[in-house]
């Protein structure tokens, strides 16, 4: 036997060893669970919020100074704002990487090294094939 604290009202209440699940306090008669098997750990499950941060985040300002370059300007002002908008990225990205490892979340580093490759194959991988 064991005993325990009601969540509710704190009396103590004496449940068997092995017991598990959902229960009714005698004292104040509201349910309480006791010795679940298989807690849900959401430190585990994937956090989408995150991975996106991570993957789109970097590459947004990149994206868009380079349809600045392509749409808006003409001349030297076009290839200024694409060799900057070129630049900007991996230093947002490392940004991104060291502020995702300080707060430890792993899901934001993931996608921001997923965004490293992706744009390493969009910029070097790719235009050897074309």
């Amino acid at each position: 036997m064991i005993e325990i604290q009601c969540p509710h009202c704190e009396q103590g209440i004496e449940l068997e060893d092995d017991d598990s699940g959902l229960f009714e306090c005698p004292f104040c008669e509201k349910e309480f669970e006791w010795n679940l098997e298989n807690p849900i750990n959401y430190d585990d499950s994937f956090n989408v919020k995150d991975f996106l941060i991570g993957i789109f985040a970097p590459s947004i300002p990149s994206a868009i100074g380079i349809y600045c370059s392509f749409f808006l300007f003409d001349g030297w002002d076009s290839l200024i704002w694409f060799v900057l908008s070129f630049l900007i990225w991996p230093v947002i990205a490392l940004g991104f990487l060291i502020y995702g490892f300080i707060i430890k979340r792993r899901f934001m580093v993931f996608g921001t090294a997923l965004s490293f490759v992706l744009m390493l194959i969009l910029f070097f991988i790719l235009p050897v094939f074309h």
